[in-house]
């Protein structure tokens, strides 16, 4: 009769805390989407947001930037952000960062995950192009773009030196 009172609470436990990370996850994308909103709805461009969200002494700050609008041919025209958000996953810091696209009613269309901040695009330039600029680590990042006159690429390939760079995806989640 105890092994199966161990079984049960064993199973309950698993539940409750599969349960707890997933709120925890939509706790999570809630609080960033908020933060990214704010973001577009004050429409300054170029402008960083930096917020402290994890509250530990040695973890990076969550920082939106808001870069603009491009138009494409077609006519359809995005509000871009970049989004470098940090969260606390048990006593450490994470981080994830994206190149969030939103429509012109501030509703999210989809993000390009491109993994450490310092690979996130720095400007805008003519309403169309996305830059990078050169860093430490990457030389072959300087002054870089993407056109998305044609709209938003399924993929896209960043250099960073002669031997490569990285490569990024478009998704919907």
């Amino acid at each position: 009769m105890t092994k199966i009172r161990y079984i049960k609470l064993i199973i309950f436990l698993v539940l409750l805390s599969s349960f707890t990370i997933h709120v925890n996850s939509n706790l999570e994308n809630t609080q960033i989407e908020t933060l990214e909103l704010k973001a577009l709805r004050k429409n300054v461009v170029g402008k960083s947001y930096v917020y402290d969200l994890t509250k530990l002494k040695d973890c990076n700050k969550t920082t939106i930037k808001y870069l603009g609008s491009i138009k494409t041919k077609n006519g359809k025209e995005y509000k871009i952000l970049n989004s470098f958000y940090v969260f606390q996953s048990n006593s450490t810091c994470k981080g994830t960062s994206n190149i969030k696209i939103y429509d012109m009613k501030n509703k999210y269309v989809g993000k390009y995950y491109v993994g450490m901040p310092e690979e996130l695009p720095d400007r805008i330039t003519q309403n169309k192009n996305l830059v990078w600029e050169n860093s430490k680590d990457c030389i072959m990042r300087k002054d870089f773009f993407i056109n998305l006159e044609n709209g938003l690429p399924e993929k896209f390939f960043v250099p960073c030196s002669k031997n490569g760079g990285n490569e990024y995806g478009f998704s919907v989640e």
